[in-house]
């Protein structure tokens, strides 16, 4: 139950991106009390990600087994915060596969066989004859219910929110400032129940979880306005999202040996080239902006999520990578309920798969 006294809450979380406020939202939702502390998303990739909803991700199309969970949840989620902030933030837009390889129209065609893609996979289309201006060397498909959430609007409306109602803190935390104690944590003249760490890449650093296996991942995308545009996200060695402000998103590039969110001359020659190689013209376009940020992405591409095995009181929920627009509400629905309800979690993502 929550505490009448303010300087004491249920949950202390560590970061508000995606992943710490959705997490935030469903405890609160459960009659909690909540402190989100934050560093205006220095370590965030949320402000910065494409918010891409793609079910088929990878080389070989395949479906996760939890895809229609994943799905179902994150609309409902997303309709209630525009419901809530009086504008669309979740934009369903197609997607045109485009096929790399004559392998990959083989992935293509076991996922065709299977049946169990029939939801998510539109017509194909020859060589060169996609209604797109883009080069399409090997032909392509056309795959359903895909988008992105414009996660900068969600997160500016969260951070309103949370702000409002004196739950959120901006400023930097530094491990040494919080105790650990038997049945509390406490961090400066405040006192939590549980702590539980929300902090992106920043995760491999946390002195209670750095031997989690993070492999991060740094990517450079731009926003390209003007010329001959794709109305549809096309996907192939590089990606275009087209926004509904008008223009793209153009990305995106992948570094695993650097970890900030500093823009790079090299990442900008890659994507202009990447530009190139895709569009059948880029002819009148111009970059309008030129971001970086780092995804925590794990080594088995599932998050992580659990409790400390010596401190019951401080957790972990991260560890998304690409894919946090999808997965996250879902899994903030399964934390909240483990924490709440002793409910196991998903085995997948449940981090005593590392003992």
């Amino acid at each position: 139950m929550a505490r009448d006294n303010s300087s004491f809450y249920d949950y202390l979380i560590i970061g508000q991106g995606l992943a710490g406020s959705l997490l935030a939202w469903n405890l609160l939702q459960k009659n909690q009390s909540v402190l989100v502390v934050d560093n205006k998303h220095a370590f965030s990739s949320t402000m910065v990600a494409a918010g891409l909803v793609n079910p088929m991700a990878g080389m070989r199309f395949n479906l996760p087994t939890r895809i229609d969970e994943w799905l179902n949840v994150a609309n409902h989620v997303y309709n209630l915060f525009e419901q809530d902030c009086g504008r669309t933030l979740h934009h369903s837009i197609p997607m045109v596969r485009l096929f790399r390889s004559n392998e990959q129209i083989r992935f293509w065609q076991r996922q065709v066989d299977s049946g169990r893609a029939s939801a998510y996979m539109g017509n194909r289309f020859a060589p060169n004859e996609s209604d797109q201006p883009v080069h399409a060397p090997f032909g392509g498909f056309l795959q359903k219910r895909t988008g992105y959430v414009d996660l900068p609007a969600l997160m500016n409306h969260l951070t309103a929110t949370l702000k409002e109602t004196h739950q959120l803190v901006q400023e930097v935390l530094g491990y040494d400032d919080i105790k650990v104690l038997p049945g509390e944590i406490k961090w400066k003249n405040l006192k939590a129940r549980h702590c539980i760490f929300c902090e992106g890449y920043r995760g491999q650093e946390n002195p209670w979880f750095e031997q989690l296996p993070f492999t991060p991942d740094k990517g450079e995308f731009l926003t390209v306005n003007g010329g001959t545009q794709p109305d549809k996200i096309i996907n192939g060695a590089h990606m275009a999202v087209p926004l509904a402000q008008g223009g793209f998103r153009f990305g995106a590039t992948h570094e695993h040996s650097v970890q900030n969110n500093e823009p790079t001359e090299e990442g900008l020659s890659e994507l202009l080239d990447g530009m190139r190689r895709l569009l059948k013209s880029t002819e009148g376009m111009e970059v309008t902006a030129h971001h970086a940020g780092v995804r925590p992405a794990t080594r088995d591409r599932q998050p992580f999520l659990g409790t400390h095995p010596r401190y019951p009181n401080l957790h972990i929920f991260n560890g998304f990578g690409a894919r946090g627009t999808l997965t996250i509400p879902w899994y903030a629905q399964q934390f909240s309920d483990y924490l709440l309800t002793g409910k196991p979690l998903p085995e997948e993502a449940d981090i005593s798969r590392f003992k």
